[in-house]
């Protein structure tokens, strides 16, 4: 559904509805960017009604849930400012007519918001569920591309300190297709993308699958192409007032699952990690702070 449709729908069932979901139902249509932009107790605080009656409203239009409702004001917000070049100019625009201080403080609390967003969408059983599939895994295939790549650089760094099982695709010199030749059934991919989703890592992706991978995908999406292929889709909010779309809330995410991984694993993690610390003072890959 998209947001006209859904407008169309509210519309034609408000004289319908109670008094509290009317209260909802009016300032979901007045302020649509607060729906697309902050989470849903936000929202119901500021229209002075409590978060079940969020849900409800939602269900009232035949939606499964809030999360169903919010996303086509996030593809309209996304669309909207779906230009790099627009979006450039609103920042440009914006800073005209305040302080720097200001504008850094929009983006960072847009980060805040979002990781808060994040935190409340994500269960702690779908992290149990990406934890485990990436766990059983006999390899793990990491895919993250432009903006998104330092998500899946660092997740692949991380766990190379007590794992083995993690393959960084690169796709240099267009190579996605060589890399992901080695994909085997079992194997996990866990491909790191925002809509509009990238051509070259979807194209790889599908290839994965084709070669018997099932994908984990961490996205800003549910209805994306990424979400639509994916066994499991841990879906953040990235929305905010920066060029592009935010990073935090995927880094964080994959901070997150790296966390998981070396909690559930076993000694021989913890041995790697030793190892892996005594090789890198052995080589003097960092300076020594205290002197000497």
């Amino acid at each position: 559904m998209d947001l006209a449709s859904l407008k169309a729908r509210l519309e034609a069932r408000f004289p319908e509805l109670s008094p509290q979901l009317q209260r909802a139902a009016r300032y979901v249509l007045a302020h649509p960017e607060e729906i697309a932009l902050t989470s849903m107790r936000s929202v119901a605080g500021k229209a002075d009604v409590t978060p079940s009656t969020m849900v409800r409203l939602a269900r009232e239009i035949d939606l499964k849930g809030y999360d169903a409702f919010r996303e086509p004001f996030s593809l309209w917000l996304r669309g909207r400012q779906s230009s790099f070049t627009e979006r450039a100019r609103e920042l440009r625009q914006r800073a005209r007519h305040s302080r720097a201080a200001a504008l850094i403080s929009g983006i960072i609390s847009a980060d805040l918001a979002a990781l808060q967003d994040t935190y409340t969408a994500l269960s702690e059983a779908k992290l149990a569920e990406a934890e485990r599939l990436l766990t059983a895994a006999p390899r793990i295939f990491v895919i993250g591309v432009r903006s998104l790549y330092p998500v899946a650089y660092f997740f692949h760094y991380a766990c190379r300190m007590f794992l083995d099982s993690t393959i960084l695709l690169t796709g240099q010199g267009g190579s996605f297709a060589d890399e992901m030749r080695r994909v085997e059934k079992h194997d996990v991919i866990l491909a790191i993308g925002y809509e509009p989703c990238p051509r070259d890592m979807m194209c790889a992706v599908d290839f994965g699958i084709e070669l018997g991978g099932k994908v984990v995908a961490i996205t800003d999406s549910s209805i994306s192409p990424l979400s639509r292929r994916a066994a499991l889709s841990l879906v953040v909010s990235a929305n905010g007032p920066s060029v592009f779309p935010s990073i935090v809330p995927a880094l964080s995410v994959a901070q997150a699952l790296v966390a998981l991984l070396l909690a559930r694993s076993g000694n021989q993690a913890l041995r790697r990690i030793v190892s892996s610390e005594r090789q890198l003072r052995s080589m003097g890959v960092f300076v020594d702070g205290r002197g000497g």
